[in-house]
């Protein structure tokens, strides 16, 4: 067996090892460690803690050695913090400074605990020192990423808030800061189009350029999708300023053409959103809020719009808003119902009817088309309402039927949204309707806008050849207020051109408008087409389009939109004539 000096020969160098293996610990974690034995006051600082305060390791160490090294103004803190922790047994933990030589201050976390006997009396106190550094840098970087967007590079939200809290504390009197939310036309479309790939170059496109036309010391940020923040504090008298500058950035954008990796067939457009500091507040999320609520108007009024923020429009946006919600629970309200406005040929016989929408809300408010249509184009609800739609007006056709009540032709509008990619295509949607309420498919018009066909004309082009095959009658609708060329006439499947009332109502006084129905008409019956004329409500409006030799007729001169029980007496009357007539 070992006598005892051996056993300490063999003790040693582990105790040796030991302490190398945590002093190399501590270097790793970038932390030191002091000790202080209450009984005898005996302070012990750990290798790494000297390198941490820069302090000779020859010099006699103390409590009060460390304290001079923390930073004046956190000393007193420190020093109560560790003291309490002596008195109370709690352990202590808390950032502060340190100053160290030529003035150079470096963050440590401080934490410690103090080991006391049965009595409570304090026996040893042990702190740790970790240097900050290393995970300041991280945290500062952390902080980068969550104020900066990934696409663009630009400040995000996070970012722009602080940003334009610190330009408010500091605008000087009488001076004003200007405040920009510009949203890019159909990126959403762009993006369906060409792929995501194609809209991320697009967004880093218009962050650079956009950088271009501005100041050094304006501020540019994304906020989100395809939504860009300006912030102009320099120069900034009024909100006649902002608009100018949102003029000059949406100018911009139109004239040139993006430089991506591959062409981009389109022209670029943007609505801007204006609001100013302190005119319209003081508080920045409230600013953003107002910039986007006039942004919101400002792309309700089409592309390349600009509005400036008020009460009033503020006001405006949350009766939209709010008549918004109402139209979306209308369906389930049972609030809405189709009228349907008799159409008539040159005879003054019963051809058809045009069914049309209306909303009587439950109060019993009637909520004319041209205020909710709008609304509801805009935010998408047009998606729903024109199944809705699709769906009442051919079981309305199949009541009829089974009645023995033919109307030879219903007329249903189409909105351009029912013709997205992503919704079930139209031609499949209305003959699964055809086939379930058991209606001929040709005694069906469907009825487009010219716009419609602009927007997506290979969609348009697809789902009209499938109709007509199936027999649907089709027609454009307001012809004349759209873009169509007579080449796309030629190639679509059409039979009805409708001649949009702004042409109608001055027709006996208008020499140009008359003009214009004239030519409309020789142009139609040159392609095949029939012609039916809107908004005939005087007998002289009637008496010229006989004259220019329209073939069908549509007014309140000759029928207001009705209930669908008014119809039917209105069939049971037509019905009646035809047979006295034969």
């Amino acid at each position: 067996m070992p006598d005892a000096g051996s056993v300490e020969r063999v003790e040693a160098p582990e105790r040796t090892d030991t302490f190398a293996l945590l002093a190399e610990a501590e270097r790793l974690q970038q932390c030191g460690s002091w000790r202080i034995d209450h009984s005898t006051g005996v302070v012990i600082w750990s290798p790494q803690t000297y390198r941490i305060l820069e302090t000779d390791p020859h010099l006699p160490v103390s409590f009060e050695l460390l304290l001079e090294r923390v930073h004046p103004d956190d000393r007193n803190l420190v020093a109560a913090s560790v003291r309490q922790s002596w008195l109370s047994g709690q352990p202590f933990r808390l950032e502060h400074r340190l100053q160290l030589e030529n003035e150079r201050i470096a963050r440590v976390l401080h934490r410690g605990e103090t080991i006391c006997n049965e009595e409570g009396k304090a026996l040893h106190s042990i702190g740790i020192l970790q240097t900050l550094t290393h995970q300041r840098n991280l945290q500062l970087e952390l902080e980068q990423a969550t104020r900066t967007d990934r696409i663009t590079g630009l400040p995000n939200r996070l970012a722009s808030i602080g940003y334009l809290e610190q330009r408010i504390r500091e605008l000087p009197y009488n001076r004003q800061v200007a405040i920009l939310c510009l949203d890019l036309d159909n990126f959403q479309s762009i993006n369906d189009s060409f792929g995501v790939d194609v809209g991320n170059q697009l967004l880093h496109w218009s962050g650079e350029h956009l950088r271009q036309q501005l100041q050094r010391s304006d501020w540019l940020a994304r906020l989100d999708s395809d939504t860009f923040l300006v912030v102009r504090s320099n120069n900034v008298g009024s909100l006649a300023d902002a608009l100018q500058l949102a003029q000059q950035l949406e100018h911009s954008l139109h004239r040139v053409v993006p430089r991506l990796e591959a062409p981009l067939p389109v022209q670029l457009s943007a609505c801007v959103g204006v609001t100013i500091a302190p005119d319209h507040g003081s508080d920045a999320s409230s600013l953003l809020q107002w910039a986007n609520t006039a942004l919101t108007e400002a792309k309700r009024q089409g592309k390349g719009s600009i509005r400036a923020y008020s009460t009033a429009l503020s006001q405006k946006i949350r009766e939209a808003l709010d008549l918004e919600q109402r139209l979306a629970r209308a369906i389930d309200r049972r609030e809405l119902q189709l009228h349907y406005q008799p159409q008539w040929d040159r005879e003054q016989r019963l051809i058809g009817a045009e069914a049309l929408l209306r909303w009587h809300t439950q109060p019993g408010e009637e909520i004319p088309p041209g205020r909710f249509i709008p609304l509801a184009e805009q935010s998408g609800l047009i998606r729903p309402l024109g199944r809705w739609v699709l769906e009442q007006a051919i079981a309305q056709l199949s009541h009829w039927q089974r009645e023995g009540l033919n109307l030879s032709r219903m007329a249903i509008n189409v909105s351009g949204h029912q013709l997205d990619p992503e919704e079930e295509p139209l031609d499949q949607q209305l003959l699964s309707l055809c086939e379930h309420w058991q209606v001929e498919p040709s005694r069906l018009e469907v009825e487009l806008t010219e716009t419609v066909l602009i927007s997506n004309p290979q969609a348009a082009a697809n789902t009209l050849n499938n109709l007509a095959a199936a027999g649907v009658n089709l027609a454009i609708d307001d012809f004349g207020t759209g873009f169509s060329s007579l080449a796309s006439l030629q190639r679509l499947p059409l039979q009805r051109l409708k001649i949009d009332r702004c042409f109608v109502r001055d027709l006996p006084s208008n020499a140009s408008d008359r003009s214009i129905v004239k030519a409309t008409i020789l142009m139609a019956h040159e392609l095949g087409l029939s012609c039916l004329a809107e908004g005939v409500e005087s007998e002289s409006q009637h008496q010229h389009l006989l004259e220019l030799g329209c073939d069908s007729f549509q007014g309140f001169l000759l029928g207001r939109p009705m209930p669908a029980e008014q119809v039917k007496e209105l069939i049971r009357a037509s019905v009646a004539t035809s047979s006295n007539g034969d």
